[in-house]
């Protein structure tokens, strides 16, 4: 079984770099991330329209690769967590998750005995279709807890209240927030260089290297890559996801083509 890619990222020094799927999920993608130099693909099951097999065939695809997979959910559908990782995913992130009770719910749900009370499931994908029998407790589970990132996100006021009792508990690996909503929750919605938006992320990092966990920082400009480096964000998620990528991608090399035409007199159309 392979290291989970955050965790080898880590250890080695560097920044585990991460981007997202919502929109695309072909057995190419996970070749084309990995080419591209990241070592995560986060999953979003909780904005993209993803289904349970799609996520079973992605899990696959990626176990081809040295990049991990992750699924992002809402916290409302932690029961799936068990029946994702058994397809082989590599992590779970999940959304909105407020305060330490909630975090022991997912532990419970995503790791194995003494930290939580995952169901045993012989040989799968999760196995790489190898039998342990009875060495599944001493051999495989160890290796699963080791190597399964879970994943809180931080969204609102309470869980940032929360996040260093959050970060306390044992069996989650990494603290992450929803950009997004948490600004929002702040009445600063996507000013990321306030003070106050500043001052929560300092207050993450804060807990997560008070309690030995990761911090995730999803770095939207160039300059926040360095930033949050420097915080002590070891892994960095990076801006856009294959929606966006693939839309400025085209837009580009459409651009390109249409200043050329109409360069000489070609009609060009209007684009939003």
């Amino acid at each position: 079984m392979k290291e989970n890619s955050i965790r080898k990222a880590v250890r080695e020094g560097r920044a585990a770099l991460g981007t997202g799927l919502k929109e695309f999920a072909s057995r190419g993608v996970p070749h084309i991330i990995e080419h591209s130099g990241f070592d995560y693909c986060m999953i979003d099951m909780e904005h993209g329209a993803f289904d349970l097999e799609t996520i079973a065939d992605l899990a696959g695809w990626f176990a081809a690769t040295e990049v991990s997979a992750i699924v992002r959910i809402h916290k409302a559908f932690v029961h799936h967590i068990p029946l994702m990782l058994d397809q082989g995913i590599m992590g779970i992130q999940i959304s909105g998750v407020d305060n330490a009770d909630e975090a022991r719910e997912i532990v419970r749900e995503a790791k194995y005995p003494p930290l939580g009370n995952r169901g045993m499931s012989g040989m799968g994908p999760h196995t790489g279709y190898k039998s342990y029998g009875n060495r599944y407790q001493t051999e495989y589970a160890p290796w699963a807890n080791a190597n399964v990132i879970l994943c809180p996100s931080i969204e609102s006021l309470e869980g940032l209240k929360n996040v260093e009792a959050i970060a306390a508990v044992e069996g989650i690996d990494m603290i992450a927030y929803g950009h997004s909503d948490l600004s929002a929750q702040l009445g600063v919605h996507l000013q990321l260089d306030h003070p106050r938006f500043k001052e929560a992320m300092q207050k993450i990092v804060d807990a997560c290297k008070k309690h030995g966990k990761l911090a995730r920082g999803s770095a939207e400009t160039e300059a926040q890559i360095e930033e949050y480096w420097k915080l002590g964000c070891q892994v960095l998620n990076l801006p856009g996801t294959d929606t966006s990528t693939y839309l400025d991608g085209l837009k580009a090399r459409a651009g390109r083509a249409h200043a050329r035409l109409k360069s000489i007199g070609v009609p060009t159309p209007s684009v939003g």
